[in-house]
């Protein structure tokens, strides 16, 4: 099945890009609105052989996107997870099944390419764990991704132009997704996440409780989860006969020529993509989940927010993290009394919190600011 016309024409959009990962402002509607939700969604299957398919459905705008799968002997999807800012569980695949159906999936219509739009807009939906090996991973979701397209400007013949040099164009910031923010969102190597694979071959997802200091994996994939593994047993099956049968696409890339060489010799997946790429720059990249509480007792709660703004911004040009609210106090009789922001830092802890101590001095915030990780306070001095 083709990718459906309106989503293939956003995939070229900046804008998309950053209402898919939840970057932008989400729609608020009024409930008096006589809406029809459905309206505002886009649905792409990616077909794998057999009647078995992977299904998105995007509610454009509004945060959240739907993870099900359809079978050949029920019109009705069953649900693997979902993605929204409210009660996510995100956490359903592994990353050798999203590159398997990805594979099948191209084989079955060679204009849905792979490396492409499978793993660019299910990769999500993947949480990574020990044993997962990037460098067979980082090329695949570079070559996803891509970069973003230059605007077309057509110029008027009927204007003319003037012979003026104005110097170099000024480059242009436009927001488009990364492959190490992609990462962070689903690496559990550091997070205890671990996929098990029982005596029926039915494969589920842990995480040691020890480990959730940089996030929890929320999944109906665990072992007493409400995820359909016997139906999606069949899927892995169907997607392994269509490559088994089908023809492989002729390679337009690097990447598809890896995998399909893979294919065709029959070497492990991901072996020949590794080999060619070479060390994923990725390998030891890492995200740390920080808290800040900000007291603002007798300070307006723009003060908070001009803290939380700095911080981003600095951290942001630093490529070092981001900053964003997590909540306010206001206690009666006293007003606004203390703010919190939740705060990534990238790579390197030691660098984020010296930059955020320098903010914190900039703003000469209460002496009684705490940063913490997992509740244990880290020292700003």
């Amino acid at each position: 099945m083709p990718l459906p016309v309106d989503l293939q024409a956003r995939l070229d959009d900046p804008d998309f890009w950053r209402a898919y990962f939840f970057q932008d402002e989400a729609t608020v509607h009024d409930d008096e609105e006589d809406e029809d939700e459905d309206e505002s969604s886009l649905v792409v299957e990616f077909p794998v052989g057999g009647g078995y398919a992977l299904v998105l459905k995007i509610y454009v705008g509004l945060h959240m996107v739907n993870l099900t799968m359809r079978t050949p002997d029920s019109n009705e999807a069953l649900r693997l997870g979902w993605d929204d800012q409210a009660h996510w569980h995100p956490s359903a695949l592994r990353w050798t099944e999203l590159d398997l159906i990805a594979r099948a999936a191209a084989v079955l219509d060679p204009a849905l390419r792979h490396p492409g739009p499978v793993l660019a807009l299910a990769g999500r939906f993947v949480i990574l764990g020990r044993g997962d090996d990037l460098d067979a991973i980082t090329p695949m979701m570079e070559a996803a991704f891509g970069s973003p397209r230059l605007p077309r400007v057509q110029a008027d013949p009927m204007v003319p132009m003037l012979d003026i040099d104005f110097g170099p164009p000024v480059p242009v910031k436009t927001w488009w997704p990364r492959t190490r923010d992609w990462l962070h969102r689903v690496d559990g190597r550091d997070r205890g996440v671990v996929w098990s694979q029982d005596a029926a071959g039915t494969w589920t997802v842990g995480q040691d409780k020890a480990n959730e200091a940089d996030g929890v994996v929320y999944s109906l994939r665990c072992p007493d989860g409400d995820f359909p593994f016997a139906a999606w047993q069949k899927l892995v099956s169907a997607a392994e006969a269509t490559l088994a049968a089908g023809t492989m696409p002729a390679p337009e890339s690097p990447a598809e020529q890896c995998w399909i060489d893979e294919e065709r010799v029959g070497a492990p997946r991901g072996s020949l993509i590794a080999a060619h790429f070479g060390s994923s720059p990725l390998r030891d990249s890492r995200l740390y989940l920080l808290d800040l509480d900000l007291p603002i007792e007798g300070r307006s709660h723009a003060h908070a927010l001009a803290v939380c703004a700095d911080l981003d911004r600095t951290l942001r040009e630093a490529d070092r993290g981001w900053a964003d609210t997590a909540g306010s106090t206001f206690t009666p009789g006293r007003g606004w009394t203390a703010f919190a922001l939740r705060i990534g830092i990238f790579d390197n802890l030691d660098d984020g919190v010296a930059l955020i101590r320098q903010v914190l001095r900039r703003h000469r915030t209460d002496p009684e600011t705490r940063l913490t990780r997992d509740r244990e306070p880290i020292p700003f001095d």
